[in-house]
């Protein structure tokens, strides 16, 4: 089961990468399509192209992209040519497209895997090509002479069974799994992995799809968020009133499952309110041209086509009606909500209360020193987002000298020090990175919650390159967020690019120098003794250096580059026309095995930009004498 729900959120993840497209489209058919405002035939031209190559050529190169880096993504584009060109029916290829393209990377990065160390120096760059362009012409004319049938085969009893359903009348009963789904933090994988695509296909044959609406529905999450703020008290209604917002308006629905959870008794009402909106949907043949993401009222107008705003706003109403009756008769039973106080709940996490095993904070040689907080949902870009938000307001405010992202609870970059997520998801988020302090929530909008991590954040100490003043130019171009301790890489290859995304995360280069730092390893190694690697570019010179600065990553149990040497510290340069006197420095750093052993056991960012400043602060020539 948990293997599914992984597939489920890779594709999902994969969907909301190019949600972007999807949302042009529905707006072209809003506007000018045959059932919009302004209604132009020949807009046809432009949606038929749309429809048959650019969604499932960038939904492929996506997928490939995601497994097998750049050169997957281009072949798993060249391979869904072979699909779309053996598709002699008008079905879309978008379903298809999401499996190609990940089983393509998949194979590109296999295939590098297995000639890094059979090919001769100097000969990388062209072996692998040459290998990844005949696995595409194999892999494209293979889709396009056998596979292609297959698929449209597949995909006819796909849609031919969707379409029963809508016929029998069974339609509205998916509220049954949905309503569910949903509150277990699973509607992402429904609502991209399952109705999109079914969507999308049905809106290619009439100009609008019910599946679009199924699980984006805020209808029975309101309800139930807004029998809690009758119910509630003080602070805990605001929050319960801050969350109805979110969620209604702002189309966030994770805000609601917390809530749920907390009195699991009302997934009934919320179950009878998806029935309820689903049954309206249908009677009033009710559906949106697009996928609204997020699932917000204000969204749902958006993808709504012409006359059909009424049905749409019928169908959330009735839901929002019914599923807060039948939460208010749950919630007001036996006492009412102030058992399951979400405000309360939230703060007994880690921040009022603290368990046998947590280390007191005047302990501060023990803890590890916060800069880098990080807020993780599931798919990275909803319920996190906006925690990050109100989180990076906060400090802000309270001057700390933290940054605060967001970020999906699979993908929690390397240089995380605290992860915050809610309690559903703390255990997978552990997994993914057991490295940072993991803090679990309730709720995105509790207040209590902020408040009791800025004060422990405030009784901390202040920390980082706010207190240190900067005196010179290698300041600026070093400073303790520069900085990655106790890193952890499978390979060189990961560990390069988690050095790569610090280069990037600090604006000193743009994404596609990460691609150059690569292509530079495969022609020879950047490893250069004394447990120390230089991973950089293609040359000082490079267009995707922004501007100079240094980067140090420690991995303190080694990465393995060439013939088994390890490497304990990455050291990335980049600086133009200052590179040479930078790189010149660090090399006289790491010439003495007693330093670099010192910075490989370095606890924490402040420690090793203290002693990596004083080689930077003077130039190589002055110390050697």
């Amino acid at each position: 089961m948990n293997r599914i729900n992984r597939i489920g959120r890779f594709l999902s993840y994969l969907v909301f990468q190019n949600i972007a497209g999807l949302i042009g489209l529905g707006l072209i058919r809003v506007l000018f399509g045959e059932r919009g405002w302004f209604p132009i035939p020949a807009v046809q031209d432009i949606i038929h192209p749309v429809l048959t190559y650019f969604l499932p050529l960038l939904f492929a190169y996506t997928g490939g992209r995601m497994i097998g880096s750049h050169r997957g993504g281009v072949i798993a584009s060249f391979v869904m040519i072979g699909m779309i060109a053996g598709n002699t029916t008008d079905y879309s290829m978008l379903m298809p497209a999401m499996l190609v393209g990940p089983l393509t990377g998949w194979i590109i990065a296999r295939t590098d895997r297995w000639l890094k160390d059979r090919i001769p120096v100097g000969l990388e760059l062209l072996c692998y090509n040459v290998a990844a362009g005949l696995i595409g012409v194999v892999l494209c004319l293979f889709c396009y002479a056998e596979v292609a049938y297959w698929f449209v085969l597949g995909m006819q009893g796909i849609h031919g069974a969707a379409k029963l359903v809508l016929e029998s009348n069974y339609l509205p009963w998916v509220a049954l799994a949905v309503e569910p789904g949903k509150v277990m933090f699973l509607n992402n994988v429904m609502n991209h992995g399952i109705f999109e695509p079914l969507g999308i296909q049905q809106t290619k044959e009439f100009g609008q799809s019910v599946f679009f609406l199924l699980e984006t529905n805020p209808g029975p999450g309101a309800g139930l968020l807004l029998a809690y703020y009758v119910l509630l008290k003080n602070k805990p209604r605001d929050n319960a009133r801050s969350s109805l917002l979110i969620q209604f308006v702002g189309g966030i629905h994770e805000v609601y499952f917390p809530y749920a959870l907390m009195r699991p008794l009302v997934i009934v009402p919320l179950i009878a309110a998806g029935l309820a909106g689903n049954w309206v949907f249908m009677l009033l043949q009710a559906g949106l041209v697009a996928t609204p993401s997020p699932g917000s009222l204000i969204a749902l107008m958006l993808m709504a086509p012409k006359g059909m705003h009424l049905p749409v706003l019928g169908g959330v109403l009735a839901s929002a009606a019914v599923s807060f009756a039948g939460c208010y008769l749950v919630l007001s039973s036996k006492g009412g909500p102030a058992f399951d106080d979400p405000a309360a709940l939230a703060t007994v996490h880690h921040l009022s209360e603290k368990s046998e095993d947590e280390i007191p904070l005047k302990e501060e040689s023990q803890r590890k020193t916060i800069r880098k907080i990080y807020f993780a949902c599931d798919a990275g870009m909803g319920s996190s987002a906006m925690g990050a938000a109100l989180l990076r307001k906060k400090i802000k405010q309270a001057g700390l000298p933290i940054e605060v992202s967001n970020c999906s609870v699979d993908g929690i970059p390397a240089d995380a020090d605290l992860v915050i997520s809610q309690a559903m998801l703390t255990a997978r988020a552990q997994e993914a990175a057991p490295r940072p302090e993991h803090l679990s929530m309730v709720s995105f909008v509790d207040a209590a919650f902020y408040d009791g991590l800025i004060d422990r954040l405030r009784s901390e100490g202040p920390q980082g390159s706010a207190n240190e003043p900067e005196s010179d130019e290698s300041g600026a171009m070093f400073t303790p967020d520069h900085v990655l301790i106790g890193a952890q890489a499978g390979d060189k290859w990961q560990a390069i690019r988690q050095v790569g995304g610090l280069l990037v995360r600090l604006g000193l280069v743009r994404d596609d120098y990460i691609d150059r730092m690569i292509e530079r390893e495969r022609v020879l190694s950047t490893f250069i003794g004394n447990g120390v690697a230089l991973p950089h570019g293609v040359g000082a010179a490079d267009p995707g250096i922004l501007k100079p600065g240094v980067v140090i990553a420690q991995y303190p149990d080694g990465v393995t580059f060439d013939e088994g040497n390890k490497a304990y510290l990455l050291i990335a340069v980049v600086g133009g026309e200052k590179q040479m006197g930078l790189v010149s420095r660090i090399a006289f750093m790491i010439e003495n095995p007693d330093t670099v052993q010192t910075l490989v056991h370095a606890g924490n960012p402040l420690e090793m930009h203290r002693r990596v400043s004083a080689f930077l602060q003077e130039p190589a020539s002055e110390t050697n004498e």
